[in-house]
């Protein structure tokens, strides 16, 4: 199984000639200084004084960038790195104008190895017609809040205290722990002079890699694996990337959807012998907010710039389902456990239809259905925080002993088409 996860790799060419040359050199070497730091912190444990000696270097470095800028951008950039002074311990970013583009770098850490350190940087132009329909997005979805019927007026909070501040970003080149095949799509960072992360994080959601990995991948399962899926294939790519991009967004909004009593008594006071609870908790976060993104995408659809319908917006979201369940290991990571546990239900239900060849008929009328179905269960679920009813509604669904130790389970083995590339390697701007 999996013998064969093929990559394709993809260019992005922009024209980088139009940024000042000074800022280019600068990022250029503090994208270098986050590569040396990667290297030097997998060689040995790295020591606080290694990490500090690199920072004052990047800080130089950026200083030195701004030097050809105007006076007012100058003043803007060297109070960001004035605070950036107190030290590296969460990502920060640092913008540039003409042309609007953003450097984030600083270091994250990963839930695995006892949180190790992880040093990453990237660098990309900021992509204003996708910040722009965000932006809409964003207004509407505040609506959608306010009216949101599951959610009692007295128990929503304010829906400014917990939305996060988005960034789109087409990249040009990534450094440190970026430089994996599987490239991420978006991060989610404080940028605050210390990890305080109870706050509201800003997020970078990067266009370029996530509109074109749909494009190779997901769409690419689509079209072998879902009847009329040629009604997408009419759509223009912008129609396409932005139900893409407000489906993002939405699922970023809905982990916000409503009170989380069950993440303490199902997640945070359980002993790590209860490992499967844990799993059925982030699952569970995963699928609400899911499905509150894709509610938002059915109630606000004719608001919402661009021209498609909802059986577009079910196709897409089927066809990155695909996408996740097919990367394997389905209760190791909570996106795939959740695309897996929505599939069950949706071909429960009668949304989802198999047919002749694992072809996928989509019935419109049946997803509607079971969002609002499920909008409430979920919702009603994290509220009461009942470990036992989240627990039974998961496993009458997906049992564990069937897939905790696959790759994948033996209903999706038709995914491993490997004509169809797994991944899309994101080759950096040689000219950066």
């Amino acid at each position: 199984m999996f013998g064969n996860k093929k990559t394709t790799e993809v260019e992005f060419n922009y024209d980088t000639g139009v940024i000042n040359p000074n800022v280019i050199a600068s990022v250029t070497q503090v994208l270098d200084y986050i590569d040396q730091l990667t290297q030097r912190g997998g060689q040995d444990p790295l020591i606080i004084n290694v990490e500090n000696d690199y920072y004052e270097k990047i800080l130089n470095s950026l200083r030195s960038g701004i030097t050809g800028l105007d006076d007012e951008e100058k003043k803007r950039i060297n109070g960001k790195l004035d605070d950036m002074t107190h030290g590296i311990y969460d990502l920060d970013s640092i913008n540039y104008k003409s042309p609007d583009s953003a450097l984030i770098l600083g270091k994250i850490f990963s839930s695995q190895k006892s949180y190790q350190k992880r040093y990453v940087a990237t660098f990309g132009l900021i992509n204003k017609e996708a910040n722009a329909f965000l932006k809409e997005y964003d207004r509407i979805a505040e609506q959608e809040y306010l009216d949101f019927p599951y959610v009692p007026k007295n128990k929503k909070e304010n829906f400014e205290d917990n939305r996060s501040d988005i960034n789109c970003i087409d990249v040009l080149r990534f450094a440190g722990d970026f430089n994996l095949v599987y490239k991420p799509i978006s991060l989610f960072y404080t940028g605050t002079k210390s990890r305080e992360l109870n706050i509201p994080p800003k997020v970078a959601f990067f266009t370029n890699i996530y509109f074109k990995r749909y494009e190779i991948v997901s769409g690419e399962l689509g079209k072998r694996f879902i009847y009329d899926y040629d009604e997408v294939d009419k759509l223009s790519p912008e129609n396409i990337n932005k139900i893409l991009a407000f489906w993002l967004r939405g699922h970023d909004l809905g982990h916000f959807f409503g009170r989380d009593v069950l993440g303490t008594n199902l997640k945070d006071k359980l002993s790590t012998s209860k490992e499967d609870n844990r799993r059925v908790y982030y699952i569970l976060q995963e699928l609400k907010a899911d499905i509150i993104s894709l509610y938002i995408l059915k109630n606000r659809l004719k608001e919402l710039p661009g021209d498609f319908d909802l059986r577009n917006v079910y196709m897409v979201y089927v066809s990155e389902m695909f996408r996740y369940m097919r990367r394997g290991n389905l209760l190791h990571y909570a996106d795939g456990g959740s695309a897996y546990l929505a599939y069950k239900y949706f071909l429960k239900s009668g949304a989802l239809k198999i047919s002749y060849d694992n072809m996928h008929e989509v019935n419109t009328e049946q997803f509607s259905a079971d969002i609002d179905i499920l909008c409430e269960e979920l919702i009603t679920l994290f509220e009461e925080g009942s470990s036992v009813r989240a627990v039974e509604f998961f496993k009458k669904l997906i049992k564990f002993q069937d897939i905790i130790t696959k790759e994948l389970s033996e209903d999706l083995e038709f995914l491993e088409d490997s004509s169809i590339p797994y991944n899309i390697n994101i080759q950096n701007n040689p000219k950066i």
